[in-house]
């Protein structure tokens, strides 16, 4: 796990070490082990290493061929290696460590841009080949591992955060409205946009090459459908649990201090009770609790039975709203771009880097086992529609009439109305349950010029775009999984994960998305992911047998913080200071009298805190790294931590 960056003079200039120094200097955090670089005309290659496999000299990167022609900055990890080193030694590839950034170079001079279907892992790395005078970057499948880029003019660059390409002063920080139109509905910046308009994220799956000049992006790989038959439930299950138990036992591999982070949950326990089954050591676990809430939010007491269960070495912290807002400035600074996720990801990061330099995640098997409550409602909407077209026609025409004239107070009517908006519309559904903010919503609190800046943008063309590549005959729930995965697992899960984690040094490896158990999973039938009101059947029966009966029945939580009960207490000075009408008008973006609606409604109503807290966050972000606002942050400091 490490930070790359790098630029292109694409016109020939030669590069420099001291801009390419900029660039890394700014990511030291993600590998304070080692730096390297790679300047030769007009090629800067850059990285900062942060050791796992091979602590010796021999890992040093940039790492290049026993030519010296082609070149590499690598971050990630690929946990076949040694069988791809086989299969190039087997073809006179000589290798000089036993390091798997070097697989990867052999691997690029064999199969070229096909080097990456030959890859088990998790990556993003920029390749420079001076032989054909290319050069060629990917990430890994399921985007778990970043590469954003721009190009400034006659220049190319690339980084692992978006704050390398900043660091160079070629880049203009010109705010992409668009992005943050999404970002109030997805709670993050989909790829391939950033906040930053002209500056770019490679989604998962995806590559890149430049050949005289020119830049191309293009995918390398997505879910494939209709495999596997039709196997039975047995036979599913099965696999299933051969697949996970292989994905854990290959993300062991490392020759530093290993652990797994614990919520108490299905995903993190089953990958704890795998672990401890193949370590000759009690496994390192860690948790976080909280002050508030109680059981609804603290799932420690899950967490310390399955580390009793399984004698794991495991250390646990509780959080509060002063915890918060004392990390609220290191939390801003390494989020790179807002995501109202990314705060659960920060605490258990810091804590696990105390003792640990590798840690195990269960992030993914909510999306590829249909494990969130969204994958039963939209199957409950589903069977709606079913009854709807199952009513004689001249029914259903005499209802939609009626609505029409009778009063909007009722809330019979209501109901039906919003059953009609979205009756046969899989992707109204989906985006009804998954957005905390929708189109007409947004219109509502806008700045009548910022409506006028997104020319048309749209929310559910996210959505859509996604949806168009899924084949038809694909079921509803196996639909949403894919775009949970695209979205939700991508855009914040696991870059939220990256940024908090290596915030710290730490690197997360995620078992529970290898890409051939996404490939398998996705095509398991509905009716065994979600059965009779049971999310993740097929998982959780695979792994049953692994784990306390209390865990595998307890109602899902996952790392969720309280923010709901903090921002309606300890932390409301931060949202009335946040959202009051002086830094609102100030900012544009918002009408402030919508928003003032919204924080009353907040505090009189149940509705979610990430409609409020979005909000928040993104003004919070803008200051603090956009406009480096340090009175408007020490304002900020002084409300929330004077006392009550």
């Amino acid at each position: 796990m490490c930070g790359i960056a790098g630029y292109i003079h694409l016109d020939g200039r030669p590069a420099e070490q001291e801009q390419l120094k900029k660039m890394t200097d700014v990511i030291h955090h993600r590998g304070p082990d080692d730096e390297g670089f790679y300047v030769r005309e007009a090629v800067a290659l850059g990285h900062r290493r942060l050791s796992i496999i091979d602590l010796s000299k021999n890992g040093h990167q940039p790492m290049c061929n026993e030519d010296g022609d082609v070149w590499i900055t690598f971050n990630g990890e690929i946990y076949n290696y040694k069988d791809v080193n086989n299969v190039l030694k087997d073809k006179g590839h000589v290798f000089r460590s036993s390091c798997d950034t070097e697989t990867i170079v052999h691997a690029y001079e064999e199969f070229g841009a096909d080097c990456v279907q030959h890859l088990r892992g998790m990556f993003s790395f920029g390749i420079w080949d001076g032989r054909k005078n290319k050069f060629f970057a990917a990430v890994d499948r399921l985007r778990i591992k970043p590469f954003y880029y721009t190009q400034v003019g006659d220049t190319f660059l690339f980084a692992s955060e978006i704050k390398s390409l900043l660091a160079t002063g070629l880049v203009k920080k010109e705010l992409n409205h668009e992005a943050i139109h999404h970002f109030l509905s997805l709670q993050a910046v989909p790829v391939p946009m950033t906040i930053y308009k002209n500056v770019f994220a490679l989604p998962g799956g995806y590559a890149l090459e430049i050949i005289n000049g020119k830049v191309r992006v293009f995918p390398y790989w997505d879910i494939p459908y209709n495999q596997y038959g039709d196997a039975d439930f047995e036979t599913h299950k099965k696999n299933v649990r051969n697949l996970v138990w292989e994905s854990v036992e290959m993300r062991m591999m490392s020759d530093v201090p290993l652990g797994a982070f614990l919520s108490g949950g299905i995903d993190s326990s089953a990958i704890v009770a795998i672990m401890s089954q193949i370590s000759k050591q009690p496994v390192q676990t860690f948790s976080v609790g909280y002050d508030v809430g109680g059981s609804d939010y603290d799932d420690t007491y899950y967490a310390n039975l399955v580390s009793k269960k399984f004698n794991t070495d495991h250390k646990a912290i509780t959080v509060t709203a002063a915890d918060v807002m004392s990390h609220l400035r290191g939390f801003l600074r390494h989020l790179d771009q807002p995501s109202s996720d990314a705060i659960n990801s920060y605490f258990v990061s810091e804590l696990a880097a105390n003792d640990v330099t590798v840690v195990l995640c269960g992030q993914g098997g909510d999306e590829l086992f249909a494990g969130y409550n969204s994958f039963a409602l939209l199957d409950k909407f589903m069977q709606r529609d079913a009854k709807w077209e199952q009513l004689p026609g001249f029914v259903r025409k005499s209802i939609t009439a009626s609505l029409k004239v009778l009063p909007g107070s009722l809330s019979p009517v209501q109901k039906m109305a919003r059953f009609l908006r979205d009756y046969g519309s899989f992707l109204n559904k989906y985006s009804r349950i998954r957005m905390e903010l929708y189109e007409d919503e947004k219109k509502c609190i806008y700045s009548e010029d910022f409506i006028g800046s997104l020319n048309g943008a749209d929310t559910m063309s996210v959505y859509s775009d996604y949806y168009d590549r899924v084949p038809a005959n694909v079921d509803a729930i196996n639909k949403v999984s894919y775009l949970d995965l695209k979205t939700h697992l991508g855009d914040i899960l696991m870059r939220d994960v990256d940024v908090m984690s290596m915030a710290y040094s730490l690197e997360t490896r995620v078992p529970l998305i290898d890409h051939k158990l996404v490939e398998y999973a996705s095509n398991i039938p509905a009716n065994m992911k979600l059965r009779n009101g049971k999310t993740k059947y097929v998982f959780v029966e695979s792994v049953r047998d692994l784990l306390p009966v209390e865990v595998v029945e307890r109602k899902k939580l996952g790392f969720n913080f309280p923010f709901a009960i903090w921002l309606r207490n300890e932390l409301y000075p931060l949202v009335d200071f946040v959202l009051s009408k002086e830094v609102v008008e100030e900012r544009g973006i918002f009408d402030y009298s919508e928003i003032e609606k919204l924080k009353h409604t907040f505090l009189t109503k149940d509705i979610t805190y990430r409609r409020v807290w979005g909000l928040v966050l993104l003004e919070l972000w803008l200051r603090s790294e956009h406009d480096h606002d340090e009175a408007f942050m020490e304002k900020v400091s002084e409300l929330t931590m004077a006392p009550a």
